[in-house]
């Protein structure tokens, strides 16, 4: 009986498939044992075309690296953070959070790192700077919305490569990187797509003032009309939900009822309104244009389908991950900061 067992048992070890070793992909590249580890721990000074044939040949064998082992060499985590403020994702699928991370992941999972989601918690906020500050990343990518403000203040402090998307103000630390749209430049394209509708009486729904974006988009718009000699827009604020959106064009429309051209700084202030203007007896496209900023399907859902400016908010979280890991291979570069540019979308609202 035992000799029966130790049979099988060694059947059953020589049945196995080893596992292919770092020897075996170098060799079936036809590349030294040197070459194949650069390529696979990621080093770009390796000619393109024995690159290719290393990964290929990592791939045809199923090879996988001991990621535990090379952070142990290297002192790197393999992981990269995406913060983002747990109140966006209470309220649901927000694309304004859930656009820039699944971007952001797209580009960390295509380098092979694994991201790590860190909610900001605004009651507490120390398990999550104790977190970054511990070592367990090796980067972040945070994404900023306007109560992000105290998280963004604390995190600026901290020593590790970081991206930020958004910007909640005007005066964000010149010495950090950050990933935003055109918000100035957006509200100048909204402005000459009325003014090309040829309106002329023309208002503002602004967003929440000292709030870097929609000042941005207010200065914009008002800098359009002033360079197309147009006179200025009645302006009235809300702060980007559908409630203040209805709120400010009922002022707006109580205060010049002759109005055929609007700008609503977010979709949801269009939307609130849309409802407004038809209520006041306005047919929208026909009596008055109307043009938000965003370009959510609250948009494209809208009666009738609002014209809108498009944030990219999924390139905007594409690009803050490939800067902060081109700063993890130059910690000491410049701050890096861009800002991507937003475009119009047609529909049936001017």
């Amino acid at each position: 009986m035992g000799r029966a067992l130790a049979r099988w048992d060694d059947a059953l070890v020589t049945t196995q498939p080893a596992r292919p070793t770092l020897l075996d992909v170098a060799r079936a590249a036809e590349v030294s044992r040197a070459t194949a580890s650069r390529v696979l721990a990621g080093v770009e000074t390796v000619r393109p075309d024995l690159a290719r044939r290393v990964l290929d040949a990592a791939g045809a064998l199923g090879y996988r690296t001991n990621t535990a082992a090379r952070a142990l060499r290297s002192g790197s985590t393999g992981s990269v953070a995406l913060v983002a403020p747990s109140s966006e994702l209470d309220r649901g699928s927000s694309p304004f959070v859930g656009a820039p991370l699944q971007g952001a992941s797209s580009v960390i999972f295509g380098r092979s790192l694994q991201p790590v989601l860190l909610l900001d918690d605004e009651r507490d906020r120390q398990p999550l700077v104790g977190y970054l500050s511990a070592g367990h990343v090796d980067a972040a990518v945070v994404v900023l919305q306007r109560e992000s403000l105290p998280l963004f203040r604390e995190l600026a402090e901290l020593d590790l490569p970081m991206v930020f998307v958004g910007r909640p103000t005007a005066a964000m630390d010149a010495r950090l990187s950050l990933v935003d749209c055109d918000n100035y430049g957006g509200g100048r394209q909204a402005a000459r797509v009325l003014l090309e509708a040829g309106r002329q009486r023309l208002a503002t729904i602004a967003g929440p003032a000292g709030y870097a974006p929609s000042d941005d988009r207010l200065r914009g718009f008002q800098d359009e009309l002033e360079d197309s000699g147009i006179q200025p827009a009645l302006v009235a604020s809300g702060d980007f939900s559908l409630a203040s959106g209805s709120a400010a064009a009922r002022e707006i429309v109580g205060r010049r009822p002759d109005l055929d051209g609007l700008f609503a700084g977010s979709d949801l202030m269009a939307l609130g309104a849309l409802r407004v203007l038809h209520d006041a007896g306005l047919r929208v496209a026909h009596d008055v244009s109307v043009v938000g900023f965003d370009d959510t399907v609250v948009a494209e859902t809208a009666s009738p389908p609002l014209t809108t400016v498009r944030q990219p908010l999924r390139e905007m979280g594409e690009r803050a991950a490939e800067l902060v890991l081109e700063m993890l291979g130059m910690p000491e570069g410049p701050p890096r900061r861009e800002f991507l540019p937003t475009s119009v979308t047609l529909r049936r609202s001017v």
